[in-house]
């Protein structure tokens, strides 16, 4: 089946490009992988056809037939990359199931290294490092990560939270 993720710039220069991944995020990944393989397979998916600016388009629904694996899988994988900081998501169109990804810029890049992380749109966090334990991802701190945090959220004067 085709990689359903989708370049969101279109140049034609853009296929003479390849995607480095550096050396200095390998045990991450690794990390990652022993951890969940379909996270894997969704960011090499995501690399493949990422845009010069690190940024690529996917339907929701095509990526699950795709990898094969229901959507709570899904979920989850997305999950453990959130939480490596390998990626970030934001839903583009919430009835057709359009979701934008952005890579890390530590982790993969098309074209100069040091021209993408001064972009100021650039995702350029570090990976979670204190998320190991002996090279794997710790699976009591993954259980508490959350993608939102509501700690913004307060009691109103009825003594309702707001949604």
């Amino acid at each position: 089946m085709k990689n359903p993720f989708n370049s969101i710039t279109f140049n034609k220069l853009e296929k003479n490009f390849y995607a480095q991944i550096l050396t200095s995020a390998m045990p991450y990944y690794i990390a990652v992988v022993g951890f969940d393989k379909v996270a894997g397979q969704i960011l090499m998916a995501a690399v493949e056809n990422m845009d010069r600016f690190n940024e690529c388009k996917v339907n929701l629904h095509d990526l699950d037939q795709y990898l094969d694996v229901s959507e709570n899988t899904r979920k989850k994988s997305l999950n453990v990359l959130r939480y490596m900081n390998f990626i970030e998501t934001k839903n583009s169109n919430r009835t057709g199931g359009e979701t934008t990804f952005k890579v890390n810029v530590q982790f993969a890049c098309k074209g100069s290294i040091e021209e993408k992380i001064k972009m100021p749109s650039a995702l350029n966090k570090s990976f979670r490092s204190a998320a190991l334990v002996n090279g794997q991802i710790c699976k009591e701190k993954f259980k508490k990560y959350k993608q939102f945090n509501n700690d913004m959220k307060q009691e109103g004067v009825d003594g309702l939270i707001p949604f």
